[in-house]
Formats: C-alpha cells, sequence, structure tokens
C-alpha cells in the first residue's frame, strides 16, 4: 500500500511538472515573438489630405480678422479665423482644445493680427494651419516645427511681441 501511494504521488508530480514546461514554454514563445516583431511604422498614404508639415512652405500673413469660428466647420476640427488679407479672406486653423479658445489667445473680431502657417487643402477648399499667431501685444506658438498642435499654453509661456521684434 506504501509503495502504491508513492507511485501515485511521483504520478502527479511528473504531470504538474509536464504542465509548467508547457505553460512556461508559451509563456516563452509569446514573449520572444512579442519582442521579435519589428515596429512598423505608419506612413501617409498618397491619397491622405493630410500632409506632413513642412518649414519651407510657410508664408506669413497679415490683416484683421473678419470673423472667429469654433466648430471648425471646414478643415480640421477647432478655432479658425477668418483673416482679411490684403489679397483676400484666410481661413487659419489655430488648434483645437482650451489653448486655442479665442479668450485664452486674446483674439476678437476686428483685431488685427499676422499668421505664420502652412497651406494645406482640407475637405475642398484651404486651409492654413497657423504655428505662430501675433496679436498687438502677443506672439503665440500654436504648433511645433513639425506642425504638432499645441494641447496647452502654461501660464506665463507667452511674449509680447515687443521682446520678439525682429525674431518674426
Amino acid at each position: 500500500m506504501g509503495s502504491a501511494l508513492h507511485s501515485d504521488e511521483s504520478k502527479g508530480e511528473t504531470i504538474m511538472r509536464q504542465v509548467s514546461k508547457v505553460l512556461l514554454s508559451i509563456l516563452a514563445i509569446g514573449i520572444f515573438s512579442v519582442v521579435a516583431t519589428p515596429a512598423q511604422s505608419v506612413t501617409p498614404s498618397a491619397d491622405s489630405s493630410m500632409t506632413a508639415y513642412d518649414l519651407s512652405k510657410e508664408i506669413k500673413v497679415q490683416g484683421t480678422i473678419q470673423k472667429i469660428e469654433t466648430s471648425g466647420t471646414t478643415g480640421p476640427i477647432g478655432t479658425h479665423i477668418l483673416i482679411q488679407t490684403s489679397q483676400g479672406v484666410v481661413d487659419a486653423h489655430l488648434g483645437f482644445g482650451s489653448a486655442a479658445t479665442p479668450a485664452n489667445l486674446g483674439v476678437s473680431e476686428g483685431a488685427a493680427v499676422s499668421v505664420i502657417g502652412m497651406m494645406q487643402a482640407q475637405g475642398g477648399s484651404t486651409v492654413m494651419l497657423a504655428r505662430v499667431l501675433t496679436t498687438s501685444s502677443r506672439v503665440f506658438v500654436l504648433r511645433s516645427d513639425r506642425g504638432i498642435p499645441v494641447r496647452a499654453i502654461p501660464s506665463g509661456s507667452f511674449r509680447t511681441a515687443s521682446s520678439l521684434k525682429g525674431a518674426l
């Protein structure tokens, strides 16, 4: 009887060892397959309406804000200002979220502004992706050099226009 009990115990240990080996093998295969998978890069397709932001295509427009739209009916979602320039009206996208609200940027209809950005076709119209907005008293950097919108404006991050004269 003692040897039968010992025999059952060793069968149980053998089964547990085999199950443990199988589970460890599956775990190892899973870990190595994740680690060995190369990162896939995402590149915009040729028919994509969003093109990469290009500093060499930046232009500067100056004019008066004719209208402020916060619903973003054309182009990217977010705050747009329609700027009356000597060449016509330019739709400038300032961004979205709290960083781009008219109140935080201190913009209003009738105000004189200067905007540096890149023109981009969006759904049948052309929109300026504003990177730098200059008002009568402040300069705001709205996008990075790569065109990525700024999500927040840290307190004290703005500069007065007079402190940057000659830089823009």
